[in-house]
């Protein structure tokens, strides 16, 4: 892919923070080191968000299918909701797709007694768990921003308690405290919503 003409390259390595707006406009430009800048500040998440649906290993692969797909469609990237909002999207469609192709089905008679005995019967475990683990974003927004910030980093992105603590400029036990608080507040919320 070539950079248009005029087009700012952005990079990990300049340390300057930059806008993910620009970023945005960049890779659509072509700027292939925006769409790399992108990509390493999402691709956790979206690994994230892909095994918990998935639960096997080809999270990895549906990862990259999912970048894959938002970079082909950047353009329709209206920007109204956040970057993270709009890749999470893909991802799960990318996941029910997939879903959607492991299912078996088992080759049924057309004889009337027959066909009533299993279309009861017929379920698909997987796909069924996917809606409650898809509520992991509506279970989290009743955690402060801050508390949210942390258990991501400790359950998607596998940060320590300690490095969590030092990108944050918190203790550790204060740290360990507020996981362990939202790691409750969720389970609370979760047995709620389950019992409903």
């Amino acid at each position: 892919m070539r950079v248009a003409a005029g087009a700012k390259r952005f990079y990990r390595t300049t340390g300057a923070d930059v806008d993910e707006s620009e970023l945005i406009a960049a890779a659509r430009k072509g700027d292939q080191g925006a769409f790399a800048e992108l990509y390493r500040s999402h691709q956790s998440y979206v690994h994230g968000v892909c095994r918990n649906i998935l639960r096997d290993d080809s999270v990895d692969d549906l990862c990259q299918d999912t970048f894959l797909v938002a970079f082909t469609r950047l353009d329709s990237f209206a920007g109204k909701a956040k970057f993270r909002t709009w890749i999470t999207r893909i991802a799960i469609n990318q996941c029910l797709m997939t879903l959607r192709k492991r299912r078996h089905y088992v080759p049924v008679s057309l004889e009337e007694d027959t066909l009533d005995r299993y279309i009861f019967i017929a379920k698909d475990a997987v796909l069924e768990g996917a809606p409650a683990r898809m509520d992991l974003e509506k279970m989290m927004s009743v955690l402060t921003d801050s508390t949210r910030e942390m258990l991501i980093m400790a359950c998607l992105d596998g940060n320590t308690e300690l490095e969590i603590a030092e990108k944050l400029g918190l203790s550790a036990d204060l740290v360990r405290k507020r996981i362990y608080w939202a790691k409750r507040k969720m389970r609370s919320t979760f047995t709620a919503v389950r019992a409903s």
